[in-house]
This record gives structure tokens, sequence and C-alpha cells, in this order.
């Protein structure tokens, strides 16, 4: 099978399942991935995808083949596997794994020693090149396969972080999305003082029977909405497929975009590291500055992608990182992204307060509006400057395209670095202005793309 060079993104590999990726691509990714690293030991694991095991199992074969003895991790969570490279000593791991992807996705994602990412800008094209050319092949003796569960440790890890004898009894309802937070929810039953009145899609199916497994998408909250709205809890929650993308719902069931959520947890490290850097993407900035600025710290931004983040995270010894996707970072987690920090985050919040999640969530909430992500596919790769020179009175920035300032509204347009996607975020200071503004901008995008 011809490798199809395009599975190999700025953040990971990835393609359709199996006619882009299969196991056979799979194995010579292990090979290049075993070339360019030279590693003695890699921890290899996967999600609940259909595809998991199988991948998984051709990961093992390539590395094993190329002299790489490899620790066997099972099934695990994307950011339990952050985790567990240090944890077991390893040079490097990969997880067979989509994230969010739909079900016909597989992919994988790659670091080296520490945990530290391999993307676009750290290996993920030289491994392209590899595989491409077919080095690494070559007989490189045998490795060992050992089998480790690390889970008990990664969830014993995560929890020494907090202080749960200071949470309240809340009330939550979680919806896993028939992924990975499945494992964790069960084992929070167990070691956290809330209830869970409701879980929705609460066991593990890789073949994702109500679509693609992503909370960020508006189509995808519905369920979420309802059953809050039915159960009454404190606060609801979703996650990705992977388990590494935490969303939010308050008690009425309204769903939380995911820059008020960062901006609570930036004024929560903030108290606990004063004067310390929170770094963000350049999708949605003003609320988040807003918070960082009143708390004494340091706003830093940096392009999207969660590779690239956590790159600078590590560079920059940041304490807080956090994506307009969901993602969010720790330096209390070696600097890399986690899925159940924002939640533990969250009820560690709610417990300091005898506020709702809405009434916490007001005064951010009537001061900085914000638009959903909107999309745009495009014919004019020349459009960025087209619409640069439209609004050139803006102070502008190109972070990660675009960033068209004026005093009262801002918007980011940026191109996606996976999809041939125009992507547009609009911040202002009233739901009027926003409006006005995204009717006016969306309509010059669509002159022109």
């Amino acid at each position: 099978m011809a490798i199809d060079p395009s599975i190999f993104k700025a953040y990971d590999i990835r393609g359709v399942y199996p006619q882009q990726i299969n196991a056979d691509v799979v194995y010579k990714i292990a090979r290049g991935y075993a070339k360019f690293l030279n590693p003695k030991l890699v921890a290899v694991g996967h999600d609940m995808r259909l595809s998991g095991e199988e991948f998984k199992n051709a990961l093992t074969r390539g590395l094993v083949d190329s002299g790489v003895n490899v620790i066997d991790l099972g099934l695990i969570p994307t950011d339990a596997l952050y985790f567990a490279v240090p944890f077991v000593g390893a040079d490097g791991g990969i997880i067979a794994t989509a994230s969010h992807n739909p079900k016909e996705f597989g992919g994988l994602k790659l670091v080296r020693q520490g945990g530290k990412p391999v993307s676009g800008d750290s290996g993920i094209y030289e491994i392209r090149d590899l595989v491409l050319k077919g080095a690494g092949m070559e007989a490189g003796g045998k490795g060992s396969v050992d089998a480790k569960n690390i889970l008990d440790d990664y969830f014993k890890e995560i929890l020494r972080h907090f202080e749960l004898n200071k949470i309240k009894p809340l009330k939550i309802v979680a919806n896993t999305n028939f992924g990975m937070t499945t494992i964790a929810v069960e084992r929070f039953k167990q070691l956290l003082p809330v209830e869970f009145v409701g879980v929705i899609n609460g066991h593990l199916d890789g073949s994702f029977p109500k679509g693609r497994p992503d909370p960020l998408r508006v189509e995808n909250r519905d369920e979420t909405i309802a059953e809050i709205k039915k159960l009454k809890p404190d606060l609801g929650v979703a996650w990705d497929g992977d388990g590494d993308r935490c969303f939010f719902f308050d008690e009425n069931g309204e769903f939380i975009t995911p820059a008020y959520v960062s901006a609570l947890m930036a004024k929560y490290y903030l108290q606990k590291f004063p004067g310390s850097r929170v770094l963000h993407d350049t999708r949605v900035v003003r609320v988040i500055d807003h918070v960082v600025e009143e708390n004494g710290g340091v706003s830093v931004a940096n392009k999207a992608g969660y590779s690239f983040i956590k790159e600078r995270m590590m560079k920059d010894d940041i304490v807080f990182g956090c994506e307009t996707s969901g993602h969010y970072f720790f330096k209390d987690y070696g600097y890399h992204d986690n899925g159940l920090f924002p939640f533990l985050v969250i009820l560690e919040i709610l417990s300091l307060t005898d506020k709702t999640f809405s009434q916490v969530l007001a005064p951010l909430r009537e001061k900085f509006y914000i638009s959903e992500e909107i999309n745009f596919t495009i014919q004019n790769q020349n459009i960025l400057e087209e619409i640069k020179e439209n609004y050139k009175d803006a102070r502008i920035e190109n972070i990660d395209g675009y960033d068209f300032n004026y005093p009262d509204w801002r918007f980011n347009l940026r191109k996606s670095n996976t999809e041939n996607l125009l992507r547009l975020n609009v911040e202002a200071d009233s739901q009027n202005l926003l409006e006005r503004k995204i009717k006016e901008v969306t309509a010059l995008v669509d002159r022109l793309k």
C-alpha cells in the first residue's frame, strides 16, 4: 500500500481507516519513529477506537523489529501517556488514537523522552520522510515486550495536586461520549466526595453510535443540556473521545465557552503561583488577558495547536496554558495537557464559594461577549491579505493568522493546520456589537473566499 503523506499532520498522524492508515502503515511509522529517535525503551498504548488495539500491536511489532524494548500500557486515555513515559523511564511513547475525529478515523500521537511532543516543528515531518523513503526497515535486532498497568499511579498523580477534603458534595452530570474518561468517572465515583447524578454515554464504544465524540460541536451538546435541565445538578461536564479535552455547562445547562473556563483557571493558578505566566492561543484573548492582568500575572500568546503550546510551556516554564479548543496545560502535570485537571480545578473553585456556577461566571459573561468559532471552506489562498487591507486601521498582530484589534471588539482569522478551512473568532464589549461584527466579517469572507 502506498503511504499517503497527508496523514502526517502538524500535531499528530491521522487518516481514514483502513484506506489511508492501517496496521501495515502503522508498522512502518513505528520503524521510522525508531530510526528518527533511536530509543531504547518506548511506551505504547491505545484508546477505545475500533482500530486501537490493532494499531498498538502493529506499533509494538515495528518497534520490536527495530530492536526497541516496549512497555505495553494497554487501554489508556491520551493524557495518561504523558505521565507514563517518564514514570516507566521510557525514551518515548506512542498512543493509537484519533482523538475527537469520527469513528472511521485512526491515528497516532507521538512523544519523546519526558512526554515532550513530536510535532510538525519537532519531528513528525522528518519521520514522514523516513517512512516514505522506506528508511528504518533494516534488521535491528529484537526488542522485548512487557505489559504494565499505570492507571492506578496515573490517577494518584492527578489527585495529589488537589485538596479533595475541601470539595463539596456537588451534583454532576457527565457525558463521556463513549470515550476514555468513562474509566475516570468510575474511579471518581469512589474517590471524590461528589455525586454523579447522571452519566451519559458512560461505556467504551469506539463505534461512537451517536456520532463524532466532540463536545465543542454545537450539535453534540443537546443531550447533555437536556439531562442537566432534567436532573438539576450543580454543573455539567463533557469530554472528547480520547479524554484530553474538557468542556463545561452551568447549572442551567448553558454551555460555557472555553475562554471563560480558561479565565477562571488562570485566576486559580495565579492565586497559587503569584506573578506567574499564563499562556493562551490567539483565537479568543480579551477575557483571559483581563483576568490575568487583574490578578497580577503575565499573559503570553502563542499559535494554536496542543503540541506548539506544550513546547512553549516547557520552554518558558509557564504555570498554566489554555487553548480555545478545550485543551488545558499544567506545569503541575509536567507542562502537558490533561482532561481531568480542569474538572478538579472547577470543583475546587465552586467548593470555595456559595455562588452557583452561573453566578461565578456572570462578571465575565456580562463584560466579554464571544462568538462560536465560524469555519469557511476557501479557494482564495490570498484571502487573509485581502481582509488585512480592509481592516488596516486595526492594531494587527500575526502570531497565528491575523488578529484585528479595536478598542471595543476584536477578531482572529487563521487557516486551519489540518483542513482547508478559514477559522473566525469574534469578541466584543456587547452582544449587539458582537452580532453586528460577526455579520460584517462573515459577509466579507463570503465575498472573498
